[in-house]
């Protein structure tokens, strides 16, 4: 794969964010106290484009996610589709709110944005569908 790394999202992330993503789940990756990945699955309602350089998340207040986000003061969001393979690097900027029934958004400042699309070795390889949610219900 060869990687496309930029500072603000492209048109095509954040469109796939606000809307393009269907029932599509994203990653969001935080370190935790152990210094291991911590992954856990985000629907597209609860993350939010603010700018290019600039999201918001919904996670649970007393999860292992907000808690790492807190102590780390970093995420990373991965997302995949057809033909799409992003990874985000954030960077907390400070901004938590609880927006009620045990929710707290975090904003997010975009560090690094990086597309991934096969080399011309791989041939025809690559992505035909991403990680989907079904049935799922509201946070």
């Amino acid at each position: 794969m060869i990687p496309e790394t930029r500072l603000l999202l492209s048109g095509r992330v954040r469109a796939w964010i606000e809307r393009d993503g269907g029932d599509h789940a994203l990653q969001l990756i935080t370190v935790d106290d152990r210094l291991r990945p911590h992954v856990m699955l985000l629907s597209r309602d609860e993350i939010e484009v603010l700018s290019d350089s600039a999201l918001r998340v919904r996670v649970r207040e007393r999860s292992a996610t907000a808690e790492n986000v807190r102590r780390r003061s970093s995420a990373t969001i991965a997302l995949y589709d057809v033909g799409l393979a992003c990874t985000i690097k954030t960077r907390w900027n400070g901004s938590s709110e609880s927006a009620g029934s045990g929710v707290s958004t975090f904003e997010l400042t975009v560090e690094e944005m990086r597309l991934d699309a096969p080399l011309d070795s791989e041939g025809p390889a690559r992505l035909v569908s991403g990680l989907r949610f079904e049935r799922r219900g509201t946070v």
